[in-house]
């Protein structure tokens, strides 16, 4: 069996008061992505951490519309780094794109209040 390689990877920052959903961009028609490892910081509140994917024939980002693959959280000034391939888990892998699906990062606080982020997700395209 081949070995994967995760040559692809997302990475950003930002705030977020209660909840915020990135868009992590278009799943390709025919194709899918496999979620290779993650890593999150809460720089400054405590803060969890939702990679998601779309439902068939769904668009938006919402709970609703979406299945969770990877989850994290963080308390305030710490980071997790996750390898997912290496656990063999078979959700880290989106649905194969009909040219409606995305996927999401869906960060989350129970505080209201404005806080940072840091995030960096490696995947690859089949």
């Amino acid at each position: 069996m081949a070995t994967l390689l995760f040559n692809l990877i997302l990475s950003g920052s930002g705030s977020v008061g209660a909840e915020v959903w990135l868009n992590l961009g278009l799943i390709p028609t025919g194709h899918d992505y496999r979620i290779g490892s993650d890593s999150f910081t809460a720089i400054s509140k405590t803060t969890g951490f939702e990679i998601r994917t779309n439902l068939v024939g769904q668009s938006l980002g919402t709970t609703g519309a979406t299945k969770v693959l990877a989850t994290a959280s963080c308390k305030t000034g710490t980071s997790i780094t996750q390898d997912l391939y290496k656990k063999g888990a078979l959700l880290t892998k989106t649905i194969v794109g009909t040219g409606v699906e995305k996927w999401w990062l869906c960060i989350y606080s129970s505080s209201a209040t404005s806080g940072s982020y840091l995030y960096k997700v490696y995947y690859a395209l089949e």
